[in-house]
């Protein structure tokens, strides 16, 4: 065989080989970049589980509640019931940290039981009751509504920051059941049902009290939402 078509046989089977290891170095420069977009694609997915939630938004109809509740309950104070909604939500979360339920007597029977089988589970500690506001009042029948909300912010047990939303709604009059008789809804004098929760004369009767009727508010319910 001639010395040129050995040459050019070994020429050729060079370019081959030349070829394939530039395709071959393409290729793994390709699934190079591609783990590359994986891996910072992983890496922000991470960083933004990571980062601190928002303090959550509240709905406050407190100025239009307000006068309503007012009307009801003469001696309300709002500034004083905002530290027992606080106090509340606290407790809701608390309750989860320690494991019990450490609701005592200023709420219902039926919440406390249903508390003790809903309770928050994933709270490791760093409660803060950041902010919390009126949102709603139903005072249409002698079952008196108001509902609060409550922003949250608390660390699980991955410690991670959480923020959530928590709907506090309360009752009036009641003992420690809502389905229970109306307490102080009626004339101490001859039994009538008062038009109004803090009504001062009984308009049946005439008789007059010394100071509105004074009601305690039970805590009915509470949820995340």
């Amino acid at each position: 065989m001639e010395w040129w078509v050995i040459a050019l046989i070994a020429g050729g089977g060079l370019l081959v080989l030349f070829g394939g290891f530039l395709g071959v170095r393409r290729a793994t420069r390709g699934m190079r970049e591609r783990i590359g977009i994986i891996k910072q694609a992983l890496d922000e997915a991470i960083a933004a589980d990571k980062e601190p939630e928002k303090p959550r938004s509240l709905s406050s109809l407190e100025s239009v509640v307000l006068p309503k509740i007012l009307k009801d309950f003469p001696e309300f104070n709002a500034r004083v019931f905002a530290e027992r909604v606080r106090r509340d939500a606290r407790t809701y979360y608390e309750s989860g940290v320690q494991g019990k339920m450490l609701f005592a007597d200023d709420a219902t029977e039926n919440f406390k039981t249903d508390f003790e089988d809903r309770m928050p589970d994933d709270v490791a500690g760093g409660i803060n009751v950041r902010r919390v506001t009126i949102a709603a009042y139903d005072g249409a029948t002698r079952k008196k509504l108001l509902t609060c909300q409550a922003a949250v912010g608390f660390t699980d047990k991955t410690d991670t920051p959480r923020e959530r939303r928590l709907v506090l709604v309360y009752v009036a009059g009641y003992a420690d059941d809502p389905e229970s008789p109306v307490m102080g809804f009626n004339c101490p004098n001859c039994g009538a049902p008062l038009p109004a929760v803090g009504a001062r004369v009984c308009v049946y009767c005439g008789t007059a009290f010394s100071a509105p009727v004074s009601l305690g508010w039970l805590l009915m319910d509470a949820r995340e939402g």
